[in-house]
């Protein structure tokens, strides 16, 4: 396992967002679904920034239980100030900061595994988490017949313990 720290800047990104329940978007593929859903919509974003990379936030509430809570998931882009979400995305920054990177190449269903070894990485370092909010930085735009050739890089916001 290759963790990389890195400082990074904000980032606003543009999208579709939905509020899950791990257990259900496990079964019921809702993320990968949502993330499709704003790939089919990825030009009607103005001033997008940097693609072919797109964003997968997960925003985790207080206290957050997988088994019992709702997580909120954007699909994103990045986008340039000044650009404003059209109704119905919602506009949303990654704010900067310092972060656990880990690549992930190979099946987006198996991604749980990218999660768990940052997790393990970042409760035996130095370091724990800075937030309860992560992101998944894909690497290029895939159909929903690639689900076997994801690359992308998963963040995690970590300070010094």
């Amino acid at each position: 396992m290759s963790v990389e720290i890195v400082n990074r800047g904000r980032t606003r990104i543009v999208g579709l967002t939905g509020d899950v329940l791990l257990k259900d978007t496990k079964e019921q593929l809702i993320i990968p679904k949502l993330q499709q859903s704003f790939n089919e919509r990825l030009n009607e974003i103005e001033g997008a920034v940097g693609l072919p990379v797109t964003y997968g936030v997960f925003i985790d509430p207080p206290n957050y239980n997988p088994h019992t809570d709702l997580f909120t998931w954007i699909a994103g882009v990045e986008v340039e100030e000044g650009f404003e979400p059209q109704e119905d995305m919602i506009s949303y920054e990654i704010p900067g900061g310092t972060y656990a990177v880990l690549p992930y190449s190979g099946n987006i269903d198996n991604a749980g595994l990218a999660y768990d070894q940052l997790y393990t990485w970042i409760s035996a370092s130095e370091y724990e988490q800075a937030g309860t909010y992560g992101f998944e930085m894909y690497m290029k735009i895939h159909s929903a017949h690639e689900r076997n050739d994801t690359e992308m890089r998963l963040h995690f916001p970590i300070i010094k313990k």
